[in-house]
């Protein structure tokens, strides 16, 4: 079966219509980049995340978590909208009123969890596209390596084993997780 070439996007109106099953989107600087769907291993680690932070941001009534492949319309003209696999809103810049689209700016923090197919420069240059743009804390999770990659800013970047406790700070008041605890098949059997 031949492969299918990407559509034509170029802007966030066009990408949030596109309908294409099997793949994921994301658009930079006007560039659609396609993604296969994500790993297993991939998902249970987003997952597992999703409920510590979504149990400790419900909890705290700091806002709102959401879930993996939300888009973050981060820039226009050309049009940039991410998807993290996980991502945090504080309760103040939370738009009033249900809308449809991609949520109007950057997260206040979001989790990238490497799949297999990443590189260490197109992860890195992801958390750095997400600071740039306004997130206050991106956390580059890393199955495979079993460690938390934290920036705050190009400079302020801390890396956390699974012997660690990593914590939100004050983007994510109150809230930490033990690093082992990412990983299922650390606590497996």
């Amino acid at each position: 079966m031949p492969e299918m070439s990407a559509p034509t996007i170029t802007t966030a109106e066009g990408l949030l219509s596109l309908y294409e099953p099997g793949f994921r989107h994301e658009l930079v600087r006007g560039e659609l980049r396609r993604m296969s769907p994500a790993g297993h291993w991939h998902g249970g680690v987003a997952g597992r995340l999703a409920t510590f932070v979504g149990r400790h941001v419900y909890e705290q009534r700091l806002g709102l978590a959401y879930g993996a492949e939300t888009g973050f319309l981060l820039a226009r003209n050309p049009d940039t909208v991410l998807a993290p696999d996980l991502a945090f809103v504080c309760r103040a810049r939370l738009p009033l009123e249900l809308t449809s689209g991609f949520f109007p700016g950057p997260p206040d923090f979001a989790v990238e969890v490497v799949s297999v197919s990443d590189t260490f420069t197109a992860v890195h240059e992801k958390a750095l596209c997400w600071l740039e743009h306004g997130t206050r804390l991106v956390w580059v999770v890393d199955p495979k390596a079993q460690r938390v990659t934290a920036y705050r800013s190009k400079v302020d970047v801390c890396v956390f084993g699974v012997l660690d406790t990593i914590g939100g700070g004050d983007v994510l008041p109150g809230f930490s997780v033990a690093v082992r605890e990412l990983f299922p098949a650390l606590d497996a059997g």
